[in-house]
């Protein structure tokens, strides 16, 4: 038997592990997971409206209505007479002191739902039958105030919008009074002459 020299020796190993070397899978470097897109912030909730806050007290409520119009409630009061076939039950009148235009009105009803139009607030006492008690401050007033007719059509509704200070009100005209025309004095009688052939003695007509 020959002997295996030791570099075919050699050889002949290498010959054999490489089989092995090349059935192995090559070691792969783990795959990199990509990283997940970040998450969008939240929006920001908007914030909401502050509450329109009631009662206004000493101030006044501004209501809108539409085409701009505007009335300002600076009074609230009531009207308490007394009915001769109800005596023990009295009848109330809402009142309210409004300023459209710079101008004092009124609006009045047996309650805040059925409000009429009215003028300067001594004419609503005339009318009514008693004075106006009106209250230190503003109460807490319906949304919306509803304007009617004495038919109950609805002439406007207005919606509460804000508290704020009284306006300023033009105000009213002072009636003039008449100034009255000298009283005209009456001319004095001309002197009585006497008849013919009569002598009126001296001293007897007032110069």
């Amino acid at each position: 038997m020959r002997a295996v020299r030791p570099g075919a020796a050699g050889l002949l190993l290498a010959l054999l592990a490489a089989p092995a070397a090349l059935s192995a899978p090559a070691a792969q470097p783990p795959a990199q997971t990509a990283p997940a897109p970040p998450e969008p912030a939240p929006e920001p909730t908007p914030a909401a409206a502050p509450p329109v806050e009631q009662p206004c007290g000493a101030r006044a409520a501004r209501y809108e209505g539409g085409k701009g119009f505007a009335m300002v409630v600076t009074r609230s009061g009531q009207v308490r007479t007394t009915n001769p076939l109800r005596p023990l039950t009295p009848e109330v009148n809402e009142v309210l002191q409004v300023v459209i235009a710079g101008k004092v009105a009124t609006a009045y009803g047996p309650d805040f739902s059925t409000l009429r139009r009215g003028t300067a607030p001594a004419t609503i006492e005339a009318m009514l039958g008693g004075p106006i008690h009106w209250q230190p401050a503003l109460p807490t007033l319906p949304d919306p105030i509803a304007i009617v007719t004495e038919e109950g059509a609805t002439l406007a509704q207005l919606a509460f919008r804000a508290c704020e200070d009284p306006p300023a009100v033009k105000a009213a005209p002072k009636p003039q009074a008449k100034k009255k025309a000298p009283a005209k004095r009456a001319a004095p009688k001309p002197a009585e002459k006497a008849p013919p052939g009569f002598s009126v003695p001296q001293g007897a007509i007032a110069e």
